[in-house]
C-alpha cells in the first residue's frame, strides 16, 4: 500500500464513520402494524437520512466527474461536509429536529461523496460506515452509559463536540494529506449509465418502499425483505462486473444484518471493539485475496446458525457466529467485492440501513412488558432469539442465493481484463 492509497484509505474511513454516525442516529418514525395480538415495526428515519445522503452523493460525485474537477475540489467538498457536521452537533440544543435532520443528511452526502470517489477509500468507508450504523449506539454505550430519564430524550444526531472533536480533527488531517498528496489528480466521470441509474433508483426505491409500507397489509418486515431481495438480485445480474457483484455481496451482508441479534444489544464494551476489530480484519484479508464468494458462503452459515437454538438446545453455537464469525464474514466481503463504480457504491450505502432498520423485538398488545425506549435497560449480552426460524432460513437461502449469482458473475480465472469501469 503506497502513500496515496493510505491517504485514500484514511479519509474513506473516517467519512464513512462520520457520515454512517450522522444517519444512524437520525430520529426515527415507525410504520407499526398489529396482528394476532402482537406488533411488528420498521424504523424509517434512519433510512430517509441515508437516501437524502446518497442523492446528495450522487449528484457531487455526477458533477465533479463531468466537470473533470481535481481532487483538490473533493477535498473541499469533504471540509464542507464536515462543517455540516459540526452544525448539526451545535444544534444539539437549539436547533429542531428536521433542521438537524436536513443539515445531517447534506453534510453526509458531501462526506460520503469524498469518501468514494478514491477507489482506494471505497472498502474503508464502507467499513467505516458499517461500523457506525452497527455499533455506534453501543460505542456511546461504553463509554457512559445514561443513567438519567432525561438522557433518553435527547435528540442529538452526532457525538457531543467534546465527545467527537478527535473524530472530527484526524478527517480535518486526513483531507488535508488528501488534498497535498493527490489534489491534482482528476475526478473520472462516471463511466457506466447502468451504475448511475442504480445509483439513483437504489435509494430513490428505498424511499418509496419505506414511505409505502405504513400504508400496505401485514408486516413491513416481511414486505421490504421481499421487494429489496428481489430487486437488488435483479441488478445484480443486471449490472456489468464488477457492480453486479458488489450488489449481490451487500445484498447477502444485508440478510446477516436483518437477523443479527447482537446489534443492538451485548456484547460488553470489551466484545464491541473485538467485532469491529474483526470486521477490519475480515476487510483486510478479503483485499488480499478477493474471493467474495467465500465470504458470502460464510454470511450463509452464520445465518444458518440461527436455528441451532432450536435443533440443538442450545444458544452457544448461534451466539459464536453472530458475535465472532459475522463481523469477520461481513468485512470480508466488502474487501473482496471492491472496488467497484463510485455512484454504485453510494446507492449500496442505503442498503445496510435498511436491514438495520428491521425489527428485532416484538411488543405484546397489551403492553404488558414494553421491550423498547427508557425501560429497555439490558445486560452486556444477549441470546439468539427463539421462534424465528422462517427468518433465519429466509436469510440463509437469500444469502446462497447471493453466493451462486457471484459464482456465476464472477470473471474466469484465465481472463487478464481488468474490469477497468469499477475503478
Amino acid at each position: 500500500m503506497n502513500g496515496r492509497a493510505i491517504v485514500a484509505a484514511s479519509v474513506g474511513a473516517l467519512c464513512g464513520y462520520l457520515s454512517g454516525y450522522v444517519i444512524g442516529h437520525t430520529r426515527t418514525n415507525f410504520a407499526v402494524v398489529s396482528s394476532g395480538g402482537r406488533a411488528s415495526w420498521f424504523g424509517s428515519g434512519p433510512v430517509w437520512s441515508a437516501v437524502a445522503a446518497a442523492l446528495v452523493a450522487v449528484v457531487v460525485v455526477v458533477v465533479l466527474g463531468r466537470l473533470r474537477a481535481q481532487y483538490l475540489v473533493a477535498v473541499g467538498v469533504g471540509v464542507a461536509g464536515l462543517a455540516m457536521v459540526v452544525a448539526v452537533a451545535a444544534m444539539h440544543t437549539s436547533g429542531t429536529s428536521s433542521e438537524q435532520s436536513i443539515l445531517g443528511g447534506v453534510g453526509a452526502g458531501l462526506l460520503i461523496a469524498t469518501a468514494v470517489i478514491r477507489p482506494e477509500g471505497q472498502r474503508w468507508f464502507v467499513v467505516g460506515a458499517l461500523i457506525a450504523v452497527l455499533y455506534g449506539f453501543r460505542i456511546d454505550h461504553s463509554v457512559e452509559i445514561p443513567r438519567r430519564y432525561g438522557d433518553y430524550l435527547s435528540t442529538r444526531t452526532v457525538p457531543d463536540l467534546p465527545d467527537s472533536w478527535p473524530l472530527l480533527v484526524a478527517a480535518v488531517l486526513a483531507l488535508l494529506a488528501a488534498g497535498f498528496v493527490i489534489g491534482q489528480e482528476r475526478v473520472e466521470p462516471v463511466p457506466s449509465r447502468r451504475a448511475l441509474a442504480l445509483g439513483v433508483g437504489v435509494p430513490l426505491g428505498a424511499g418509496a418502499l419505506v414511505l409505502a409500507v405504513g400504508e400496505l397489509p401485514g408486516n413491513p418486515s416481511v414486505t421490504v425483505a421481499v421487494v429489496a431481495v428481489v430487486g437488488l438480485a435483479g441488478l445484480g445480474w443486471w449490472l456489468p462486473r464488477p457492480d453486479g457483484v458488489y450488489v449481490l455481496a451487500m445484498l447477502a451482508v444485508a440478510a446477516v444484518i436483518a437477523v443479527d441479534p447482537s446489534i443492538g444489544a451485548g456484547p460488553d464494551r470489551v466484545g464491541v471493539w473485538v467485532q469491529i476489530g474483526l470486521m477490519v480484519l475480515g476487510a483486510s484479508v478479503g483485499a488480499m485475496y478477493r474471493a467474495p464468494v467465500v465470504g458470502v458462503v460464510v454470511c450463509a452459515m452464520v445465518t444458518v446458525s440461527g436455528l441451532a437454538p432450536v435443533l440443538l438446545d442450545s444458544n452457544t453455537i448461534a451466539e459464536f457466529a453472530f458475535r465472532f464469525a459475522a463481523p469477520t464474514a461481513i468485512g470480508f466481503v466488502v474487501g473482496a467485492s471492491l472496488p467497484a463504480t463510485s455512484v454504485t457504491v453510494i446507492g449500496l450505502s442505503v442498503v445496510p440501513v435498511l436491514a438495520h432498520s428491521f425489527e428485532r423485538r416484538v411488543l405484546t398488545a397489551d403492553y404488558g412488558e414494553p421491550e423498547f425506549g427508557w425501560l429497555a435497560e439490558e445486560a452486556d449480552s444477549y441470546t439468539v432469539a427463539i421462534g424465528q426460524e422462517s427468518t433465519f432460513l429466509a436469510a440463509t437461502v437469500t444469502a446462497l442465493g447471493c453466493a451462486a449469482m457471484v459464482r456465476w458473475r464472477r470473471r474466469p480465472v484465465a481472463d487478464p481484463v481488468v474490469d477497468g469501469e469499477g475503478r
